[in-house]
């Protein structure tokens, strides 16, 4: 099938769970599948919808993926077990021979990884940047009292200094 045949169908079936880590990595894969093809994918979430994991069940034959993702060609009959490249879901759209379990490489992250790890970055940064304020905080607090208290003794001046009897002072 070529992508012009496709326009406009929607035959193509993604079953996920709204917490599903792999089913958000999947996302922006879907995405570029709809605005390349021009196929929108319809979803279903199955986690919180008893009529959906029916559906899934239904299509799953015997289970054999048992979970999600699941993607579903109804005019081919093809699907595809858990999160992919985008190589392998392409051609499961367009009804060329593809992989039921085909996982994306692990060198390659996810944008859902990448948008994480970026997340994570920043709070990392937060952090180290606080940390560093708090530490010069107390590095300036520390150097008000050494000052105040050299203050002190410079006011005292010789009255905090012993003086001498008059025995060292005939030597």
């Amino acid at each position: 099938m070529s992508p012009k045949t496709l326009k406009g169908k929607s035959h193509l079936l993604e079953f996920y769970g709204i917490e599903c880590d792999h089913c958000v990595d999947m996302e922006p894969l879907m995405d570029q599948l709809h605005k390349e093809l021009g196929v929108p994918v319809r979803r279903f979430e199955v986690w919180y919808s008893e009529d959906n994991l029916r559906l899934l069940q239904k299509l799953d034959k015997g289970g054999a993926c048992g979970g999600v993702p699941f993607f579903y060609n109804k005019k081919t009959r093809g699907w595809i077990c858990g999160a992919t490249t985008y190589a392998n879901l392409r051609n499961w759209a367009l009804g060329k021979p593809h992989q039921r379990f085909l996982p994306p490489p692990k060198d390659e992250p996810s944008q859902g990884s990448r948008i994480m790890n970026f997340f994570e970055n920043l709070q990392k940064q937060a952090m180290e940047r606080i940390q560093q304020r708090t530490e010069q905080a107390e590095k300036q607090k520390q150097q008000a009292v050494g000052a105040k208290g050299g203050k002190a003794d410079a006011q005292r001046g010789d009255k905090a200094r012993p003086k001498a009897t008059s025995a060292q002072s005939k030597k």
